[in-house]
């Protein structure tokens, strides 16, 4: 059955890849959108919602799924992202699954960028049959003005708890202390 669930978060995939912004007149645009399928065969069901914002320069998208095959696995997977008259982008996207026999899993990643810098972060997490946990986070942001880069991570084990760590790098690859302006 999971393997069910995968072709189907495929499918929700491919549809959040090919939702964008647009609109013919210029003039604000939102769409919604909602479907439900409900299977005969184990109660399977599918759900996804959209929508679509558009106003000048900037607009907005974002799109949700999940997948469930009434045996208790399910999955799901959601994107989003931005623009602003500016200059201003981001994104964001993640998707989870959770099997029925108690593993989970999840992934996100988003960045954003602007006039002043950018931001990256992407993080995992998963859980398996026996219990056992970790997960992990990693941060890179850099400042346009001073091309100062901050890189951060934090890792969490299950029964061993969190580790972090951070540095910053000038433009020349040297370490400098995190908030300084050179």
């Amino acid at each position: 059955m999971i393997r069910s669930i995968r072709f189907h978060l495929a499918v929700v995939a491919a549809a959040i890849a090919a939702f964008a912004v647009a609109s013919a007149d210029g003039q604000p645009r939102f769409e919604g959108r909602g479907i439900v399928v409900d299977g005969a065969a184990g109660g399977a069901a599918a759900a996804q919602f959209g929508f679509v914002g558009q106003a000048g320069t900037g607009g907005i998208a974002a799109r949700r799924g999940v997948v469930t095959d009434g045996q208790g696995n399910v999955a799901g997977a959601g994107a989003s992202g931005f623009t602003t008259a500016n200059g201003a982008q981001g994104v964001r996207a993640g998707r989870f699954e959770r099997s029925a026999d108690g593993p989970a899993s999840a992934r996100g990643e988003a960045s954003a960028s602007a006039k002043n810098g950018s931001a990256e972060r992407s993080g995992s997490w998963t859980r398996s049959a026996d219990g056992s946990a970790s997960g992990e986070r990693t941060t890179t942001v850099t400042n346009s003005n001073t091309g100062t880069t901050l890189q951060g991570s934090t890792a969490y084990e299950k029964g061993s708890g969190f580790s972090r760590s951070a540095s910053c790098k000038d433009t020349a690859g040297n370490t400098v202390t995190c908030g300084s302006s050179r």
